[in-house]
């Protein structure tokens, strides 16, 4: 999945926020904090999460729903993940590193970002 509609954003490939160890921005990341988010991102775009047994199967049954994973982008966009740049040309989350695992897991390429 691409993001598309972002002009006052920029685009960034998921694979430029990967840390060496292949994931994105980690820090302070739990199932139960994905699964809070999700709960306020359905509560703020008004549809309902699958019933689920663990994150994964959540995320399996998002991902079916392209509505749902379109609903989860627009909230992101309208909080984009803030980056910066370092000396080393790799860069670093500011703010945003649990919606950028979000939609990692949920499939997305590039994410919205603010620098």
């Amino acid at each position: 999945r691409e993001i598309i509609g972002m002009d006052n954003y920029e685009i960034i490939p998921t694979d430029l926020l990967r840390r060496p160890n292949g994931h994105i921005g980690t820090q302070g990341f739990t199932s139960e904090s994905l699964f809070n988010l999700l709960k306020h991102i359905s509560e703020i775009k008004g549809f309902e999460l699958p019933k689920h047994e663990s994150l994964k199967e959540l995320i399996n049954k998002l991902k079916d729903s392209s509505e749902k994973v379109d609903m989860i982008i627009d909230y992101v966009k309208s909080d984009p993940i803030e980056i910066t740049k370092l000396p080393d040309e790799t860069y670093v989350i500011k703010d945003g590193s649990h919606r950028a695992n979000l939609l990692n897991l949920l499939g997305v390429d590039k994410l919205p970002i603010k620098k």
